[in-house]
């Protein structure tokens, strides 16, 4: 096992090194985790000459992914690179690790990595952990849904969503059988909450965006149908803005399958648990969380799988640990439960966590998590969108705007607020920029030549 300079004996805080605090994660949690951590030392440090603390951040990429604009990147109305932002330039004092966690030994207090380029092993030791890993995705609770469907959680998803269904488009358009052809056109979006109702838009949009600027012949039109369990989309909004999304979206053309749970998927389509059959090409899941093995796998209290933290995030049962994030089970103080796993209270949580770790440190009270719900909204396309701000409900064209004008303001960067809303300017008024980008390497001759880019209409 490689040391570099990483490894050294658990708890040593003789003054010959800093206080390691390791975050494992650079999602949303890990992030503000890191962000606040850097800002109470930079503080503390200027203020009375505070003792070395050394930071140091996790993450399987060197980036932080906005996960809310992923659609963007699937409906092609924004630039893949502008939903990404190099964490180093957003910690410029954190240090970032770029490796996959594959243990966390509570006993030793080290956490054990494998670097992804050099695929190498190294063990490094921590003062205070920081546990936000997130959730993986479990489709194995559908028969077939693991091998023929397709998650939507990362940026390499969206890629290959978006390539996958200008593929079939593609192939649909020289088919000449119009059975198979009708198959190739049909695409089914498993999920009626927030997230399954943003991904079958952005489809929506993308094949109808995809028939108007490359001019496929009238004979392709593509179905982009939904399937959702309940009656209405939206269960978590209420019953009202509930019936005024399922409304909404059917008129942007996503054909609504309500009441019906997917019972099996294969290669030619999916089956309904009432025997239906619906014949497709590419079936996309927005369904089927589940906790992170590593966290499942390590010591202290759990919920199901799930990290379960105390109320000020810390896991009991376990010194100098804090959970939080999609791959812990907070507790909601206030209405008793479990708070929400979304990424506003992913940001909340990152913060109040690195509090609680600062005030540990200096042996200063701690503070209680409180979940505090600002509200929600969802995209519906069209330029319309649904939710509630603060208690209000909100609908139509100005929930639309305040959509966007909330995840702009979120952006964790200047530049990246700017390129976005560029992005969403020029779309207004310019062919939006469907291509398929197949990035491969030159087969054969010399290896040293860059990669090339195929670029098909």
């Amino acid at each position: 096992m490689s040391q570099n300079g990483h490894r050294r004996s658990a708890r040593r805080r003789d003054g010959s090194n800093p206080t390691r605090i390791v975050i494992l994660g650079g999602g949303f949690a890990g992030l503000h985790v890191a962000r606040e951590l850097s800002r109470l030392r930079a503080g503390s440090a200027s203020n009375d000459g505070e003792r070395d603390v050394e930071l140091v951040l996790v993450n399987r990429e060197n980036y932080f992914v906005f996960q809310p604009l992923l659609t963007h990147i699937l409906s092609a109305s924004a630039q893949p690179t502008h939903v990404v932002v190099p964490l180093r330039r957003m910690l410029p004092d954190v240090n970032v690790e770029v490796a996959e966690v594959t243990e966390i030994d509570t006993e030793r207090r080290t956490v054990r990595l494998l670097r992804r380029h050099l695929d190498e092993p190294i063990e490094i030791g921590y003062d205070a952990a920081v546990v936000a890993l997130g959730s993986v995705t479990n489709l194995s609770h559908v028969p077939g849904m693991a091998e023929h469907a397709i998650p939507l959680r990362t940026l390499g998803d969206a890629f290959f969503c978006r390539n996958h269904v200008l593929d079939l488009l593609e192939a649909a358009d020289l088919e000449t059988d119009p059975v198979e052809r009708e198959r190739l056109l049909s695409f089914v979006v498993v999920g009626g909450g927030a997230t399954g109702v943003e991904v079958a838009t952005a489809l929506e949009e993308l094949v109808t965006a995809a028939a108007a600027t490359i001019r496929y012949p009238s004979r392709l039109r593509p179905v982009v149908r939904l399937v959702h369990s309940r009656a209405r989309l939206l269960p978590e909004t209420g019953d009202r803005l509930g019936r005024y999304a399922t409304r909404k979206v059917a008129e942007t053309g996503v054909r609504l399958v309500l009441g019906r749970r997917i019972a099996s998927v294969d290669a030619g389509g999916v089956t309904l648990d009432d025997g239906d059959r619906i014949p497709a090409a590419a079936v996309i899941s927005t369904v089927g969380n589940a906790p992170h093995p590593v966290a499942a796998a390590m010591a202290g209290r759990h919920d199901g799988g799930w990290l379960h933290p105390a109320p000020d995030l810390s896991l009991p049962g376990v010194d100098g640990v804090w959970a939080l994030g999609d791959c812990s089970s907070v507790p909601d103080v206030v209405r008793g439960g479990r708070a929400p796993a979304t990424a506003q209270q992913a940001v909340r949580q990152g913060t109040a966590a690195a509090r609680n770790i600062w005030a540990r440190l200096h042996d200063a009270p701690e503070q209680a998590f409180r979940y505090r719900d600002r509200g929600m909204l969802v995209s519906l396309g069209g330029r319309r969108a649904a939710g509630s701000v603060f208690g209000r409900s909100v609908s139509g064209f100005p929930a639309w705007l305040l959509w966007r004008g909330y995840y702009l303001s979120q952006l964790p960067s200047m530049d990246r607020r700017a390129r976005v809303a560029l992005d969403w300017i020029l779309d207004a008024v310019l062919p939006r920029d469907v291509v398929q980008l197949d990035v491969h390497r030159t087969p054969g001759g010399d290896r040293s030549r860059p990669r090339s880019l195929e670029i098909r209409s």
